[in-house]
């Protein structure tokens, strides 16, 4: 063989007799020497210094893979899953690498077609669930451009606990860049639940114009009381366009972050600055008591000229607490319950995922979601018997009737009374509550609480000027310790809210089913379902309750046909045609409108969000030891690669240590 003379070293030692020695003999390399005797293993040492040649799947794995990938399965789950059914990791063929390579192969093959599946998906659902919704949006190019859907189980949700919504972007959720939009709810658990989500081409004010429109038409038009963002400004604008009546605020956590990064110096340089910020941004309790303190804060620190704090006075009613305190934002100030739903998500998709694949993800993500809910009901219901802290009678009634998330919560503001003393200013109808003056973790300012009060048996009435009733719908404690002073027996019915009661104890919803009939079909749908579902389950215990059921339901469904029948020949029905079949009929006809062609994919965008990781500038000596630690890293894994492949290489003759797998 032919070859052009290269100048190598020469290896000083070695422990392996394994060896054959080549020579160059005008310009032809001529073995002269072969000697295959060994004194070591006839395999690597290190599992994962496999040979290429070695390295294979079964097509049975392969297929494990794939439903693996489907499941968003981590690729070191999937290491160790294989590994396992091999024998241990020792029996395994293959690297971390090469299954990753062959999920990426996958994740390929679905190129050009992920929308189409994500259509098909979606059709299989809504046959499956006629209360499940979804919306497409395209461009001129038949391209997907905006997408938003929602669950069956979400509009129950939405019925029941949608008056406030917590809405965020997050990205870095598929490979297409798209910004993932959830709607975050709270159960009456005091729990995370979704009532939709949608991806979005951008975050300009037309995109969630058109997002906040379907999410509203998803959920028959019911508009959420109250909303919390970031500070976004084309998402401000679209929802004050479109939800006007929905009271918005900003989310303080971010606001009051972004004021300490950028104030640093100042919070560094001003000792008692930052407990003095902190107690008048979330312990003011009147919207005058606010602005007197903040304008104190400024003046005395002299931080008239700071720019962010001047911006923080001027958009002060989007974010201060003290301006929604009569505003229902049960136990949050901040959008945490989005970001952690976003976090969620990341934990088993991620930038490379089709929007198919998250979909799935979504999927299994609700289901768990309702499993918890559910949980915490069947808990929540047992006649389990539990301390109470002070043997009050209304504290026994809130164990009766609240669950156990919203008892723990009441448990709070029960403790607190212990730290608090009062004052009767009139009697019966006034009293001053506020914080005794010999406690260890004393408060920044001690606050002195108004209480209004009826004490009239059976017609009870409480409001105290810290509003946590209207703002989380529990009793606060400065309300509980005027009840425990004058001996207050029970807590009016109206001030134990529905949502936070155990499900068997829950009021008749007259009030919300009646809105519900009210607003269109597909929440009444909603409300017929659950019913029936109920009345389906008793049934079907037995034969006799199943036949019985049957026969009502057809007769039900014969007196239902002469009740929606013209009274008359030539009348209309009383009654156009349901909403729900109106929203079937125009989404076959959406639908069929750009399933004639293919529904291409959205392309990759560059988002306005998430930017890449910054590069820290570095110092030339810095990037000079760098570089030469690579290069002596590169070194080092050069000579470790030759002496594992048994090479020796020399000037005149080439001795190759080969082991006896290597063909010769």
């Amino acid at each position: 063989m032919k070859g052009k003379k290269r100048k190598t070293n020469i290896a000083e030692k070695t422990d392996c007799q394994c060896v054959m020695v080549i020579k160059e003999d005008a310009n032809i390399w001529k073995i002269i020497r072969l000697d295959l005797d060994h004194n070591h293993e006839l395999y690597p040492g290190q599992s994962n210094q496999q040979f290429s040649g070695h390295k294979y799947m079964t097509d049975m794995e392969k297929s494990l893979i794939r439903t693996l990938n489907d499941n968003n399965i981590a690729t070191r789950q999937m290491i160790s899953i294989i590994s396992y059914l091999r024998g241990g990791p020792t029996a395994l063929p293959v690297k971390k690498k090469d299954i990753s390579n062959f999920r990426t192969k996958i994740n390929r093959e679905i190129k050009g077609t992920d929308m189409t599946k994500v259509l098909d998906n979606f059709r299989k659902k809504k046959s499956e669930d006629p209360t499940f919704f979804y919306k497409f949006e395209l461009d001129d190019e038949n391209r997907m451009k905006n997408i938003f859907w929602r669950d069956g189980s979400s509009l129950k949700y939405y019925a029941d606990f949608g008056d406030c919504v917590s809405f965020d972007t997050t990205y870095m959720t598929n490979r297409y860049r798209l910004p993932f939009a959830p709607f975050v709810g709270i159960t009456g658990h005091a729990q995370t639940c979704i009532f939709g989500c949608a991806f979005l081409k951008d975050e300009t004010i037309a995109t969630f114009k058109w997002l906040f429109e379907t999410f509203l038409e998803s959920m028959g038009g019911k508009h959420p009381q109250t909303i919390i963002t970031d500070q976004d400004k084309a998402m401000k604008t679209a929802i004050e366009e479109v939800m006007p009546n929905t009271r918005h605020r900003n989310c303080l956590f971010h606001i009051k972050t972004k004021c300490y990064s950028k104030n640093i110096k100042v919070f560094a340089a001003n000792d008692g600055l930052y407990e003095e910020f902190e107690d008048i941004v979330n312990n003011s309790v009147t919207e005058e008591e606010f602005e007197n303190l903040w304008r104190e804060m400024i003046r005395e620190r002299g931080l008239e000229n700071n720019k962010y704090l001047t911006k923080m006075w001027e958009t002060r009613k989007r974010f201060i607490p003290v301006y929604y305190k009569n505003d229902f934002f049960p136990f949050i100030q901040s959008t945490s319950r989005s970001e952690a739903t976003n976090a969620r998500f990341k934990q088993n998709v991620g930038p490379t995922y089709s929007i198919n694949s998250f979909v799935a993800e979504y999927d299994r993500i609700v289901d768990s979601i309702e499993r918890a809910e559910n949980l915490e009901d069947h808990y929540s219901n047992q006649k389990r018997p539990k301390e109470l802290l002070y043997g009050y009678t209304f504290e026994k009634q809130a164990q009766e009737l609240y669950n156990r998330n919203i008892y723990k919560k009441f448990q709070i503001q029960l403790q607190a009374t212990s730290t608090l003393t009062y004052k009767e200013i009139e009697e019966g109808k006034q009293f001053e509550v506020w914080q005794r003056s010999n406690q260890v973790y004393k408060a920044q300012r001690i606050r002195r609480y108004i209480v209004l009060t009826n004490l009239t048996q059976g017609n009870e009435d409480f409001s105290c000027i810290c509003a946590k009733f209207s703002k989380d719908g529990i009793l606060c404690s400065h309300i509980l310790k005027i009840m425990i002073e004058k001996e207050i027996s029970a807590i009016p019915d109206k001030y134990i809210i529905d949502r936070w009661r155990k499900k068997d104890m829950r009021l008749i919803r007259k009030r919300v089913e009646e809105t519900t009939i009210a607003t269109n079909s597909l929440l009444r749908f909603n409300v017929l379902s659950r019913k029936s579902a109920a009345m389906n389950s008793k049934a079907a215990k037995t034969e006799e309750a199943t036949d019985y059921l049957v026969a009502e339901m057809e007769r039900i469904n014969l007196h239902l046909d002469k009740l929606l029948a013209p009274k008359s020949i030539g009348e209309t029905q009383s009654e156009p045609i349901a909403d729900e079949q109106v929203q079937t009929q125009g989404l076959k006809a959406y639908e069929d409108n750009y399933t004639q062609n293919q529904l291409e994919d959205p392309e990759r965008i560059q988002n306005k969000g998430r930017p890449e990781k910054p590069k820290r500038m570095k110092a030339v000596i810095e990037e000079a030891k760098e570089k030469a630690k690579k290069k002596e890293n590169k070194k080092k894994k050069k000579q470790t690669t030759n002496e594992n492949s048994g090479t020796i290489y020399n000037s005149n003759s080439i001795s190759l240590l080969t082991y006896c797998n290597l063909n010769i």
